[in-house]
């Protein structure tokens, strides 16, 4: 299939997300796939804090999709803390390029997002901070502008979910390496979730080896299966 050009990344000659579906897609394979309603409407009182990891912020197509479903949820008083990493962050207006294809869905999530985004040094590597008011509570997103492996090692409290959405194992192994998988296992709460994509042997194996049970589950579009990962 031909890549739409504002859905190519130049860097790994990978598109950035289906092109069919992009919110939907999100949804099913990150967020049924991690399980995220099921951890939340689980919390006990008191504990209102779920923290979610990302490797590969690109467009913030993942963000989006998040602040739709949970706005939507019902759930109230919940605060997110989201960390995510970008090796090679894209403009504002390369963002909003990129994101146009769903402003019909969520239009004016889009512009909270390049408005935030907007007012960040992308040229600056390490951490940087977006924080959201929202129906469903607070979002604090810390944005590491540098390779993956640093942020996880970076964090100091472990995530309860992880979304693994670099590009494919194919056009970006380094995202997908073990000595970086091992790291988010390491960074990952007892009985915390990942969730993605990607099938392959070598992912699935690194999962495992990072402390994952590991199950496949029923992909979207013309993906047959992606996978979720449950920490022992």
């Amino acid at each position: 299939m031909e890549i739409p050009l504002n859905l190519l990344n130049e860097e790994y000659n990978d598109r950035y997300f289906d092109v069919v579906n992009a919110i939907e897609e999100a949804k099913h394979v990150f967020f049924r796939g991690s399980g995220i309603m099921d951890i939340l409407s689980a919390m006990e009182p008191g504990r209102d804090i779920l923290r979610i990891g990302e490797t590969g912020f690109g467009a913030g197509r993942l963000l989006i999709a998040l602040m739709d479903l949970l706005d939507n949820c019902g759930i109230r008083g919940i605060s997110i803390f989201y960390h995510s990493v970008e090796l090679h962050p894209v403009s504002p207006g390369r963002m909003e390029a990129i994101l146009e294809g769903f402003r019909k869905t969520a239009g004016p999530l889009i512009d909270l997002l390049l408005r935030a985004y907007g007012r960040i040094d992308i040229t600056s590597r390490g951490w940087h901070q977006m924080q959201f008011s929202r129906p469903f509570g607070s979002l604090t997103v810390n944005l590491w502008v540098g390779e993956a492996l640093e942020m996880v090692q970076a964090l100091t409290l472990p995530c309860d979910i992880w979304f693994l959405d670099g590009h494919s194992p194919q056009k970006n192994p380094s995202i997908w390496r073990p000595e970086l998988l091992l790291a988010i296992g390491e960074k990952t709460a007892p009985g915390g979730a990942c969730a993605t994509y990607t099938v392959a042997g070598a992912v699935r194996r690194g999962l495992i080896a990072a402390g994952f049970a590991v199950e496949q589950r029923p992909g979207f579009g013309i993906k047959k299966a992606a996978l979720k990962g449950v920490k022992q």
